[in-house]
């Protein structure tokens, strides 16, 4: 779980550095590899902040697993 999280932690970076496809996706494998019942919680939160600041297709594609 901690590496999820430091790896939810980088696609929020590569947000911020302009590159939101990439955190998009860093973030949608993120959550697609974790077990149902790890997908809630702090991990969630973080995902469901970096969908509040994408944009466009990243932010329908990190949309489509937060449903």
């Amino acid at each position: 779980m901690t590496r999820a999280l430091i790896a939810m932690d980088t696609a929020t970076c590569l947000r911020l550095d302009g590159d939101p496809s990439a955190a998009a996706k860093m973030a949608v494998g993120i959550f697609d590899r974790l077990p149902g019942p790890y997908r809630d919680g702090l991990i969630r939160s973080r995902a469901e902040a970096l969908h509040q600041a994408l944009g466009g297709r990243p932010r329908d594609l990190l949309g489509q697993v937060l449903a």
